[in-house]
């Protein structure tokens, strides 16, 4: 009898543990999801906020100068165009990287902010930034990569939009 018991017993214990490691997993799974969850909003609100600063009409002037002729600003103008520029290439790659590592790809959006970044550094004040910016060094060697890939992309396309 006391066998019987202590064989019930064994049977039970793992099946609970059995049971516990089920529900680790999935709390693991859905902590994983809710932290994909949150880089997503905090990358789509810098997003966000990066194209807002253009709601500043001075800043969005020296934007417009900037793509039309960068070697037509003033140093400082030069620099406050570049770091706007320069802010966005982070976001760009934050969202590749991002975008790259979850299981469901957020449909059309690579698109869309590629799209921009496209028209951003293919006029020609944009071009001029990412060239010197190049021979600079300001970005690590695997950000040139990505962008050059994404403009090489779009220009293969004839200059089409992007769709993914």
């Amino acid at each position: 009898m006391l066998s019987q018991v202590a064989d019930i017993s064994d049977l039970v214990a793992a099946i609970a543990i059995i049971v516990s490691l089920l529900f680790v997993a999935f709390e693991m799974r859905a902590t994983r999801r809710q932290t994909e969850l949150t880089n997503w909003r905090d990358l789509l609100q810098a997003l966000a906020d990066y194209k807002a600063q253009t709601n500043d009409l001075e800043l969005a002037e020296l934007v417009l100068r900037g793509q039309a002729n960068y070697q037509a600003l003033g140093e400082a103008e030069k620099l406050s165009f570049g770091l706007y520029l320069e802010q966005g290439i982070h976001i760009l790659g934050n969202f590749l990287k991002h975008n790259d590592s979850i299981p469901g790809k957020l449909s059309g959006l690579e698109g869309a902010i590629g799209n921009h970044f496209y028209e951003m550094l293919t006029s020609p004040g944009g071009a001029d930034w990412w060239a010197e910016s190049k021979i600079r060094g300001r970005f690590m060697p695997d950000t040139y990569v990505v962008t050059n890939a994404l403009l090489d992309r779009r220009k293969a396309s004839g200059g089409a939009p992007l769709n993914g």
